[in-house]
């Protein structure tokens, strides 16, 4: 066998393998028989049919085994002759292979970074809490009891008003038009919403001035919800079915024992835990960014370039994907494809640097996902589609390598913990507007994390 070194790097290693065919027919050979005591062929006994005979029939049959098998084994070979240890399972393409010709092969091997952690007892990491002041818990409050909007028939018929939530037929012979706006019965329309079935309709409704029974046509584009670049005009028919309007919504107790609650100040207690939870949850991704900040600024260490190149792939393929169903990033619109290379090589970079010094930490520290949190991880993943839970649990019983979605995560969370523990906790109350400014200095950038 002869090997050729292709590309050397650091952590990269790539080398071109030339197998002479007279080892297939080895492995080949002994292959046939093993098989030749089993085989019965029409004019010889069990066992006894000539191996030249036997072979010529069972060939095919064996050789993509022998060829892999080979290949594997000079692969190992080679490993241990120049003493390299992968750090991933080395990529192996077999070139070319003609019978009676010598195999080619390409290996490409990423090997283990040198990683030298920091002591986590050096860095200073900020636990925010928030504080919010009571004027803005109680408008909170008052946005809460606003946005519970009640409906009643109009009694006389009139003009709908903005304040209107209207039932209506809409349909359209437009051939262009998805299915699903060629016929809707019944459907409700609040006409001063922002969440609309198609952009402007509730405007463009309340411009006709229409009455219950009324019928008239709207011209909409619908560019946007098919997310298309230029404007899409469809005629649409409509027809008012009813109307119905806005009353006033009184905080009473059929409110109050229908949503669970035992009083008014109950209701308020749950509503301002929720409004705080929302910004401390916001402040545990601050956090967990500027420990990730910190990480990577403090470690300096060569990255595996297969594991950097596939990355770079897989999030390329994601953007082009994302360009021709028109869900890129407005940020991301702005740029044209060297500009959009440059700015996700180096999310790339962060990201699989991250990833690697996170599970070094872990080995380090011999932390790890037991079964029982991997089985509360699979269960609350699984609540957030109710009424599938029994064949999300399933679907990752039969695929081992998608519980990986649920492990790493976890394992994030209990690495970043023990960081945590080890490092020195500067504690910061910030009101909401600092909160915001926070926000904003911290994902100012585009970043992996």
């Amino acid at each position: 066998m002869s090997i050729k070194e292709i590309k050397s790097g650091t952590l990269y290693k790539e080398y071109s393998l030339e197998i002479p065919y007279e080892e297939i027919n080895e492995i080949i050979d002994s292959k046939i028989q093993e098989l030749l005591p089993t085989v019965s062929l029409p004019g010889f006994r069990k066992g006894k049919a000539p191996l030249s005979i036997v072979r010529k029939k069972y060939e095919n049959n064996v050789l993509s085994e022998a060829v892999e098998n080979l290949v594997q084994s000079k692969t190992k070979d080679l490993l241990e002759k120049r003493n390299l240890k992968p750090f991933t399972q080395p990529k192996i393409d077999l070139k070319k292979y003609e019978k009676n010709e010598p195999i080619e092969v390409e290996i490409k091997i990423d090997l283990e970074p040198k990683i030298k952690l920091k002591d986590f007892k050096s860095f200073v990491v900020n636990k925010y809490e928030i504080d919010l002041d009571k004027s803005l818990i109680e408008e909170n409050y008052k946005e809460f009891v606003k946005s519970q909007k009640k409906y009643s028939k109009i009694i006389n018929n009139r003009e709908i008003i903005v304040s209107d939530k209207v039932f209506v037929n809409l349909t359209t012979n437009d051939s262009s038009a998805p299915d699903y706006l060629k016929l809707q019965k019944n459907l409700p329309i609040i006409i001063d919403s922002e969440y609309q079935v198609l952009p402007e309709i509730g405007s463009r409704i309340l411009e006709k001035k229409l009455k219950k029974g009324n019928k008239d046509n709207l011209l909409l584009d619908v560019s946007k919800s098919l997310k298309l670049d230029k404007e899409k005009l469809i005629l649409f028919d409509v027809e008012i079915i009813e109307i119905e309007e806005s009353t006033p919504f009184v905080v009473d107790k059929e409110f109050l024992d229908k949503s669970g609650f035992k009083d008014e100040k109950d209701l308020k207690n749950n509503l301002e835990k929720n409004f705080k939870s929302q910004y401390e949850n916001g402040l545990k991704q601050i956090e967990k960014k500027e420990l990730m900040d910190t990480l990577d600024k403090e470690h300096k260490f060569d990255l595996p370039q297969g594991i950097l190149d596939q990355e770079i792939k897989d999030i390329w393929h994601r953007l082009e994907h994302a360009k021709k169903d028109g869900s890129l990033d407005e940020d991301d619109k702005k740029l044209n494809d060297e500009e959009l290379k440059k700015r996700y090589e180096k999310i790339s970079k962060r990201r699989v640097k991250l990833a690697l010094l996170l599970q070094f930490i872990s080995k380090q520290n011999n932390i790890s996902v037991d079964e029982k949190e991997l089985s509360n991880g699979m269960m609350q993943y699984s609540s957030q589609y109710p009424g599938q839970e029994k064949e999300i649990i399933e679907y990752f019983k039969k695929n081992p390598s998608a519980i990986e979605t649920i492990r790493g995560p976890i394992l994030e969370e209990k690495v970043i913990k023990s960081i945590m523990s080890d490092a020195n906790i500067k504690k910061i109350k910030v009101t909401k507007d600092e909160y915001e400014k926070l926000e904003k200095k911290v994902f100012d950038v585009k970043e992996g994390n």
